[in-house]
């Protein structure tokens, strides 16, 4: 039962390493954003240092559980269903997260505050997180029917 435990930990931590990531990129280019005052961009600094602090001790965590879940002896068709389990919710916050950034992206490529760089560079990464979206949610539903 600890087992179960500790991959239900290890992927509560993915999502939440996921989620400082999303953050930290949201606020680093918020940091940037000339239209936003010198003290509110250095607001944004100060928090996107914090979201990748809290990114990389969600994944440590992550993979101390995970760890402790394959000492503890999670083998055959238990530990296949769990690893798919893990590897499910992993790919739909990976997923979402890639939506999320499409639309930013999107939203930069039609403001015309941007500059034409800006915008530009926008489009090829809105281009990508949707590939990258796609890529998620059929990695996601293959390991979804694999339970």
């Amino acid at each position: 039962m600890q087992n179960i435990k500790d991959a239900a930990s290890a992927v509560s931590e993915k999502a939440k390493e996921v989620t400082s990531g999303a953050s930290y990129e949201a606020n680093k280019e918020a940091a940037k954003n000339d239209n936003l005052s010198a003290g509110s961009r250095i607001g944004h600094g100060v928090d996107a240092v914090k979201d990748k602090v809290e990114q990389k001790g969600h994944e440590a965590k992550k993979e101390g559980h995970k760890e402790a879940a394959e000492e503890r002896g999670v083998i055959g068709s238990i530990g296949d269903t769990i690893s798919n389990a893990y590897n499910f919710v992993a790919e739909k916050v990976s997923e979402v997260t890639s939506g999320a950034s499409y639309e930013a992206n999107k939203e930069k490529v039609k403001d015309s505050d941007n500059t034409v760089g800006e915008r530009i560079g926008a489009g090829f990464s809105a281009v990508g997180d949707k590939i990258e979206e796609k890529s998620h949610k059929a990695k996601a539903e293959a390991h979804k029917e694999s339970l």
